[in-house]
């Protein structure tokens, strides 16, 4: 006679397939609580507003001489003066688009010496 050892036939105890759905529902509550608060940026849902996410038009004042600078702050300067084009394209994050900057893109930050730090 062959010994029963309490197991389920094929080996396993059956506790990580009952752990799964746990899982699969705690990640499904997280989504929808996500989702009905409007945060879900990989989905394009959600909006910034106020914080430097709009273009607000181009900028049209010249780049600051980059040789009133020294290190990295010359080279970043002097890649503005370099590529203003572009750099009137992107967003500006550092939320200088509030009072008192009212930058417009990232290029207005180095029409004045906010760029330097």
């Amino acid at each position: 006679m062959a010994k029963k050892s309490g197991k389920k036939e094929g080996g396993g105890t059956g506790k990580k397939a009952s752990v799964l759905p746990w899982i699969i529902a705690g990640v499904a509550v997280v989504l929808v609580a996500l989702a009905l608060s409007g945060n879900l940026p990989f989905l394009g849902g959600g909006q910034e507003t106020g914080k430097s996410f709009q273009l607000t038009g181009k900028e049209t004042k010249p780049v600051i001489d980059p040789a009133l600078f020294t290190g990295q702050t010359r080279l970043a300067y002097a890649a503005a003066q370099k590529y203003p084009d572009i750099l009137n394209e992107v967003y500006c994050y550092c939320y200088c688009d509030a009072p008192p900057f009212h930058h417009k893109t990232l290029l207005s930050c180095f029409t004045d010496r906010h760029g330097a730090g």
